[in-house]
């Protein structure tokens, strides 16, 4: 991933990246972002960065939060938890099939944004988008739910800044 565009955010374009987050993280938003915003276009994505850390990638017109910013717990969404078979594919950047869930937050919406956990250790692997509504991800058995948009190892979580 090359990057071909870098420069500090003015304040207009970063109350934009805000506002598009709140819809998301709500009021996180805050603790999420300093004052001192990195605006870094690659080949393939838009990127906010603070301090050398991606701390959001924008998914079509969204702004979501990076892993880095997940683990480290600056932020908080909602979470679905697979078990440990499931991981190496999900590592990968296979999307998410039913089987492998193990827990879901309830009363969530199709096109909602959630972190994917692993059982064991809670670590945050991926971040995604469900394809279905947390009741139906529930009474499923089969099939892809969530589409994985960000993962361990990825390009946003391996970029050196």
């Amino acid at each position: 991933m090359d990057i071909t565009k870098r420069h500090a955010l003015r304040k207009s374009d970063l109350r934009k990246v805000k506002e598009s987050l709140h819809a998301i993280i709500g009021d996180q938003v805050e603790k999420l972002f300093g004052k001192s915003i990195e605006y870094i276009e690659t080949d393939k994505l838009e990127l906010y960065a603070e301090d050398k850390i991606v701390l959001a990638f924008k998914e079509g017109d969204v702004v979501l939060p990076s892993l880095r910013a997940l683990n480290n717990e600056l932020v908080l969404l909602p979470t679905v938890t697979v078990d440990m078979g499931a991981v190496p594919y999900v590592t990968n950047g296979a999307d998410i099939m039913a089987p492998g869930i193990t827990k879901i937050t309830p009363g969530l919406e199709e096109g909602s944004f959630v972190t994917i956990i692993d059982e064991r250790h809670g670590k945050s692997l991926a971040v995604g988008k469900l394809l279905k509504a947390s009741d139906e991800i529930i009474a499923s058995k089969k099939g892809k739910v969530i589409k994985n948009l960000h993962y361990v190892n990825d390009d946003i979580w391996s970029l050196e800044l």
